[in-house]
């Protein structure tokens, strides 16, 4: 089991929840391996937008059963958000914002933030925090 606090993205909260990720079996036996693992309100409300978005079409009620079912778990912690925006990395697109506040405040909180994008995982702003959870 890892030890290390790990916060993961928005694809891996839906990737556990929905069976027709791709990745859903992987994603659960990951997380049935952490000794600890974070959400935030962005990784959280990410999961509830996506999951009732015509690709998963799921209600709101089902979508936060599977988030409590998740966040319930004994691994399982929230963190605060307290990150402000000057303390986030330089980033050179409007798309990379969202994904730096996470690794800030996985930064803040000593955890590691897991990903699937390959954008992230080669951004030297994510360097020594973002890591692929499929990957040794």
């Amino acid at each position: 089991m890892s030890k290390t606090c790990v916060l993961p993205d928005v694809n891996l909260l839906l990737a556990y929840g929905w069976r027709s990720h791709a990745s859903h079996d992987e994603t659960r036996r990951w997380f049935a391996s952490l000794s600890k693992f974070a959400t935030c309100a962005i990784t959280e409300l990410g999961f509830l937008r996506v999951s009732m978005s015509p690709g998963y079409r799921a209600s709101q009620t089902d979508a936060a059963a599977v988030l409590t079912s998740l966040t319930s778990q004994s691994a399982a912690r929230f963190l605060d958000c307290k990150t402000t925006p000057t303390a986030l990395p330089a980033v050179s697109s409007y798309k990379d914002i969202t994904d730096a506040y996470l690794v800030a405040l996985a930064r803040q909180h000593s955890c590691r933030f897991a990903t699937l994008d390959e954008g992230v995982l080669k951004a030297a702003w994510a360097k020594g925090i973002a890591f692929h959870p499929f990957r040794g």
